[in-house]
């Protein structure tokens, strides 16, 4: 594809709102709850027209910016999602695009499992059958989905989290991301004292009266009388956020030890009684 031709295609796409499109054209054929066949056959080529409009529009992106913009893959995505959620529901427009997307799968010769996400069938859809792929965003829209994240709000999201690896990587929808877990662990370490460090190197340090009461990184050396001499003062946002963060992951999983500490307490407690009650048992009846 040449760079005139790549631009035309580009230009179209930005000027090509094809979500907009697709659900002003089925409305103009459904009106009850019960698509016809006309609506069902309108709903298949809306469906279809929409599917490969998202298919231009990743073939664009990934020929000019594939590796360099992600602001394009975000808005395609976000365009994947609100697909998906024109098809909620039970309207005759709902019912009418999931039976265009199933003629879609087929005649693309796709196979999925029952249990595949409709997310998931949209995504392969329209990335094609890269299935590290078709898994990094199919998550990263459930994920959103999860959240209750809104049709237009879907590029926010995320950015917001760090991006699609980022997303990837969490796995779980109801994952948090490091600035969260930092934000959430900054309540728990202004509580703590573990103790206080002074010097007059660390004073000459604080040439901001901005960073009273912040908190910073510092690089210590533990010592065989449980002391710890400071070695550094990190003064890195990106540093302080990956500390808290790995603070909170602690604090999680020293909850979640508590848990099967007290869990395997109350197992034997309850083994105890039930012991007891058979001794008691057994007393009386002898």
């Amino acid at each position: 594809m040449s760079n005139q031709v790549q631009s035309q295609a580009t230009q179209t796409v930005v000027s090509n709102d094809t979500l907009s499109q697709f659900q002003s054209s089925l409305q103009t054929v459904v009106s009850n709850d019960s698509p016809t066949a006309a609506q069902s056959a309108q709903g298949t080529k809306v469906t279809f027209a929409a599917i490969e409009q998202l298919v231009v529009e990743r073939e664009v992106w990934q020929a000019n910016a594939f590796r360099t913009s992600n602001e394009q893959l975000y808005a395609l995505l976000q365009k994947c999602y609100g697909l998906y959620k024109a098809m909620e529901g039970t309207s005759a427009e709902a019912v009418a695009l999931r039976g265009g997307l199933r003629d879609y799968i087929n005649v693309k010769g796709y196979t999925f499992t029952k249990s595949t996400h409709s997310l998931t069938r949209i995504v392969k859809c329209v990335f094609g059958t890269d299935r590290r792929r078709v898994s990094t965003y199919s998550i990263v829209l459930r994920s959103a989905l999860a959240k209750s994240v809104g049709a237009l709000d879907v590029a926010d999201f995320i950015r917001e989290y760090g991006g699609v690896e980022e997303i990837r990587l969490a796995k779980s929808p109801t994952a948090m991301s490091p600035k969260q877990k930092a934000a959430v662990a900054t309540s728990t370490v202004v509580v703590n004292n573990l103790g206080v460090v002074s010097s007059p190197a660390l004073g000459g340090l604080l040439n901001d009266a901005g960073k009273i009461g912040t908190n910073t990184v510092l690089i210590g050396t533990w010592q065989a009388d449980g002391s710890v001499i400071v070695r550094a003062v990190v003064e890195s946002d990106t540093v302080l956020t990956a500390a808290l963060s790995s603070h909170y992951s602690a604090i999680k999983e020293a909850a979640k030890a508590k848990t099967v500490e007290q869990k395997a307490a109350a197992a034997v407690d309850i083994k105890q009684q039930a012991i007891d009650a058979a001794a008691a048992t057994a007393t009386l009846t002898v």
